[in-house]
Formats: C-alpha cells, structure tokens, sequence
C-alpha cells in the first residue's frame, strides 16, 4: 500500500493524474478486501473454527496474482510517460516485491514464479524494447533479475513443501508414538485384567482339559454307533499285538466279519433299525474280545484280534461268533435274523504288517461269501495262489481291448420247425497271451472292477457291425447278452441309438440277453430300461430261465419276448426237467413269448423239444460257437434233421 501510495503520488504530472488516482484507487480496494480476508481468516482460527484450507489458500492466491496485475498494469501503462527516474524507482520496487515474494509466498509451488513473472517481466521487455540506452540496460537487469527469482522461488517452493512434509510426518509420528503408547497402556491394564481372571477359572479350565481329552480320545478311537475301535485305532492295536506275539512266540489271529443280510433289513425297515441291529451285533462279539481288540471296519463289517490263538482256536471262536450273531436279535418288536461270513489270517505265519493281515482276512471273507459257504475259513497259499491270478487276470483285461485279444464267437440259433437259422447268439471269448480264459471266470472280474461298461459296448458294436454285413443271411438276428450293470446305466439306450445308428443294422435284428437273476435289487429301474428298448423294436430274451430269483411269475409283468431254456433242464428232459419245460411251454405261450431250448446236444433232445413246440433250438448237436469269418463256410450240416 506504501509503495503504491510513493509511485501515484511521488510522480503525479498532469497527463497522468486522473489515471494515477483512478488505479491508486483500485489497488487499494484489492488491498483493502485482502487485509478483511486476513481478519477473518484470523478470527475463524481463533475462536476454534475450522476454516477450509484448500478455498483459503485459493482466496490467497487470487488477491496476490490480482495485486501483481494492478502492479503490471501500471508498469505497462505508465511506461511511455515515465521519465528515467521514475522507470528506475518503479523497477526497484517490483524488484523488491518479486525478491521478497520468493520467501513469503514458498509454502505455494507455483504462487511465487507466478508472482515474479507479473511483476518483473512485462517492465524488463519494455525496456530491452526502449530505443533509450539506459532503459535498455535497466530492462536486461530486470529481465535477468526475473530468470534468479524464478529458480529462486522454485527452490524456495520446494525447500518449504519438504519442510512442511516432514513436519507433518514428525507430528503423525508422535500422534502415532502417543497412541501406541495409549494402546501400550490399556493392553497392560486388559492383561492384569485377564491374568486375574485366569488365576480365578485355572482349576475349571484344568478339568475341562481332562473331560475333552477323554472326548478327543473317544472320537479319534472309537466307532460314533457301536462303540468299537475305529479303522485306525483298531489297525494300531493289531500292529502291537502282532509285535507282542513275535516277542513273545504266541500265535495271534485277525478275524474279518461281515454281515449277511444286512442290506435287506437297513433298506426294508430303515436306517435306525439297522443301527440299532449293528449296536447288538458289537454287543454279541465283544463278548468273545477285549473291548480295544474289537473293532468296525465300516458298514457291516466288524474285526476281533485274538491274542495266543492258533488256527484251531481261530476256527472255534469264529464258529462260536456266527452261532451268536444267527441267534434272533429283537428290535423295536421286530424278530431279526442274520448269519455272517468270516475270514481269517495269521500272524505271523500269514504276515507281519497290520494292514495286510486285514487285507488277507477280508479276501479270505469274500471268497467264502461267494462261494456261499456258511463256516469260516482260514487264509491258505491255495487261496492266495488264486487271488494272484486273478489279479493277474483282471490286470490282463484292462488292456486285452487295447491289445486286440478279445473277439467273438457266433453260434447258429435254429428254428424247429424248418431247421432254418433264426439267429446268433455272440459269445466273448479271450485269447489271454495264448492262454484261452472263459467268460465264466473273466466276465465276473469285468463286472465287479467297472470293466464290464466299456467291455460290453465293444461287443454290442462289434455283434452289430458283423451281423449288418452278413451276406450269407441277411435276416438273421444277432443275440447279445448284457449284464445288469450294463442295463442300469443311465446311458445305455443312448449307447444302443448310436451303436445302431453307426452301424446302420435294423433295430429288429438285434437281441438282448439278460438273466433273471437282473431283476432282483431293481426290478423297476430295469422294467423301465427294458421298455425303452422294446419301444425300439429291440427284442429281449430272458436267459437261463428258472435257474434264478424271479421264476415264472417274473413273466407277467416283464416286457421280454424271449424265454431261453437253461440247459441244465434240456439235459434232465427224460427226468424231472421234462415237467419243467412243458410248464414253462405253457406259461410262455400264455404270456406271448416264443421259447428258446439251450445245450441241444443230440438229436434225441431235438426231436423231443421240437415235438413240445418249443419255437427255436441251440447247441453243439447244431454248431459250435464259430468266429465271423466261419459263419459263411457252415452250411446247416444237420441235414437228416425232420422238418
């Protein structure tokens, strides 16, 4: 305000005078509305406000730039009019503005540059531009006075903005320091708090240990239902007692148990039933264990371990649990009844390892469950010379597709009434490295490893492919049988479609073979599977009819079109099979199926079936089972057999 006061009125001549006052007059305004922006600024800090920093330092800004630019209007305007010592006193005082400027006005990055550049650089170029000397010399000294406040003002700009950045990192770190030492502070207070409270429930905390210890242990070791040991308490048990037995030199057995029957109670009459019958069945064999040598292996099987027992006593106790577990067992006013199948091992005659001898006793179980054997049996090199080779077999099956040794036989199928061939029935067959395996051993093996899937679809495609291209017969029939897993499979009819589709066979020429024995667990998934595929036009035969579960009251309510004789009647014709066949004649024609006689063997029983009215006829005294490549060379030899 001095400064502006000296220039208007220190070198007011009559030219400028007006003007002079006119922008005296404005600077003060400028002055004055910034001075009333300071007071206020000033009161909002001091009576606890919070003013916005970022609009204040924006006000700020906008009064300097419009003072520097009442200040350049001046120097701009005033110039032509000003004599040298006026030039020159107006240039030392922008100077002296500019110089002070970089100091004040450093806490801002561009405000000071900015500043200086108003002030110093429109007076310096006019002067450089004057055609007087002195002013030309005066102008290259403002000009380069405005180049050293610049960097000067940037520098200052940046020395300030570290400044303040680190003033306010040291005060966010002591706000830090304060609040950790807060939070120091109450920690300590919530430990002595919680160091109390722990002295006070130590004693409860130290009994809750001993009861969830007990707890753990129950959980980790016994079976959640019976009460037993567990797989992995009852696998440690046995490994030290077969550790004691080889120090001890005392013989040691491992009974495998599993429940025949089971199934049929836990799905007839519910799962807390069968519970509640499991619970009984460890009750019964506890009684002939120790409670840590008594273990459930899982579902209906159980493990007992015998310590100082040979096989003689192994046998005795075992005989002695079945007799128990067949006793009838009484449940919710139910009477039930169980057997049980039960395999042995030794140790250490059979092995040392826990986890094997279990192995040895449950293969040992499943091989007398299958052959239907109702007393234990204890493992033997016979029975582990046979389970050997017959993983050495299913280890073969797994590649015999890939390796090409599966392949098909077709026997001829005849009517009986004009010798005619009606159809063939494919049969698998197994070159296994030049050993042939029958079906009857490899086809059981495919069946229970999941084999048999993708095993059977080979042969479906197989058969059908063979029969589209027999020229020798172009209206017979190919018959395949298919297993009930097979059967059960959600894509099975889907397989059929494309195997029928690819091949390009009529659907009519294709029939399906099953054994009764198929329907005994699901009758109703299978019912419907069979009449997807007669819808068709797919036949279906019923194989080995009357040997199985259903029987003849299967037949009315199965869709089949087909009944096969089993042979083991044709053999019994001139017995008790005769009586069997003709019931079967007559309940098939009832029904309207056609009849199929298996293992025809000599004309005798040709003749005897035929004149029975059975409608078609198989066997050896017929044709043996041929390779594709044979069928077109047999030519019906049974030629003296009567129309």
């Amino acid at each position: 305000m001095i400064a502006a006061s000296v220039l208007a009125f220190g070198f007011m001549s009559d030219p400028t005078y007006d003007t002079k006052i006119l922008w005296w007059g404005f600077m003060m305004s400028i002055l004055s509305l910034r001075i009333i922006d300071i007071i206020v600024w000033y009161i909002q800090s001091r009576h606890g406000g919070t003013p916005n920093g970022e609009l204040g330092l924006w006000r700020f800004s906008i009064g300097c730039i419009l003072t520097a630019l009442c200040w350049c209007f001046y120097c701009c305007y005033f110039f032509d009019t000003m004599d040298i010592i006026e030039y020159s006193t107006t240039v030392v005082v922008v100077s002296a503005m500019a110089g002070g400027s970089t100091a004040v006005l450093a806490g801002s990055r561009h405000l000071p540059v900015s500043y200086s550049i108003i002030l110093i650089l429109p007076i310096a170029i006019l002067g450089l531009l004057s055609p007087e000397h002195s002013r030309n010399l005066l102008g290259f000294l403002g000009l380069f006075f405005c180049a050293v406040m610049v960097m000067s003002g940037m520098r200052s700009s940046r020395f300030t903005q570290e400044a303040i950045k680190l003033k306010n990192i040291n005060s966010q770190l002591l706000d830090e320091l304060n609040n950790k030492k807060d939070q120091v502070s109450n920690v300590n207070r919530e430990l002595e708090q919680a160091t109390t409270k722990l002295n006070t429930v130590n004693y409860d905390l130290e009994q809750e240990v001993i009861k969830r210890t007990e707890k753990i242990f129950q959980l980790s070791n016994l079976d959640a239902l019976t009460g037993l040991r567990n797989r992995k308490a009852f696998t440690s048990e046995l490994d030290s007692l077969i550790e004691k037995s080889v120090e001890n030199g005392n013989p040691a057995a491992l009974l495998f148990i599993d429940l025949d029957g089971f199934k049929k109670i836990n799905d007839t009459m519910g799962h807390q039933v069968g519970d509640s019958t499991l619970i009984e069945v460890a009750n019964r064999l506890s009684a002939f264990s120790d409670a840590n040598r008594c273990g459930r292996w899982g579902g209906d099987e159980f493990l007992v371990a015998l310590p100082y027992s040979d096989q003689d006593t192994a046998m005795s106790i075992a005989s002695a649990m079945m007799t128990s577990i067949a006793q009838p067992i009484n449940v919710s006013g139910n009477e039930l009844y169980l057997s049980a199948s039960v395999g042995i091992a030794l140790a250490p005659v059979h092995s040392l390892n826990a986890a094997d001898l279990i192995q040895l006793a449950d293969l040992t179980m499943c091989e007398q469950k299958q052959l239907g054997i109702r007393k234990p049996r204890v493992f033997s090199t016979e029975l582990k010379g046979k389970i050997e080779a017959s993983q050495m077999i299913l280890e073969g099956l797994q590649h015999a597709l890939e390796k090409k040794q599966l392949y098909l036989c077709y026997q001829p199928i005849q009517s009986a009434k004009d010798n005619t061939t009606w159809s063939f029935e494919a049969l698998l067959r197994w070159n296994f490295d030049g050993k042939f395996i029958g079906p009857d051993i490899f086809i059981p093996l495919a069946e229970k490893s999941g084999l048999i899937k993708e095993i059977g679809a080979w042969v479906l495609n197989r058969a059908c492919m063979d029969a589209k291209h027999w020229q020798f017969n172009q209206r017979a029939a190919v018959s395949v049988n298919v297993s009930v897993i097979q059967l059960m499979d959600d894509g099975f009819i889907r397989l059929l479609d494309n195997i029928l589709r690819s091949s390009g066979l009529p659907p009519e020429r294709l029939h399906l073979e099953i054994t009764e024995s198929t329907f005994v667990d699901n009758e109703k998934k299978i019912r419907t599977q069979l009449q997807q595929i007669q819808s068709r036009n797919i036949h279906v035969s019923i194989d080995d009819f009357g040997t199985g579960y259903s029987s003849l009251s299967q037949l009315q309510t199965l869709p089949v079109n087909y009944v096969k004789i089993d042979k083991a009647f044709v053999d019994n014709i001139e017995g008790k099979g005769d009586a069997i066949i003709r019931a079967t004649l007559f309940i098939a024609r009832e029904l309207n199926c056609k009849t199929v006689a298996e293992g025809v063997e000599t004309r005798a029983q040709a003749l005897a079936l035929s004149a029975m009215g059975v409608d078609y006829l198989q066997g050896y005294y017929f044709a043996k089972p041929m390779k594709n490549e044979d069928l077109i060379v047999w030519q019906n030899p049974i030629s003296n057999f009567p129309v």
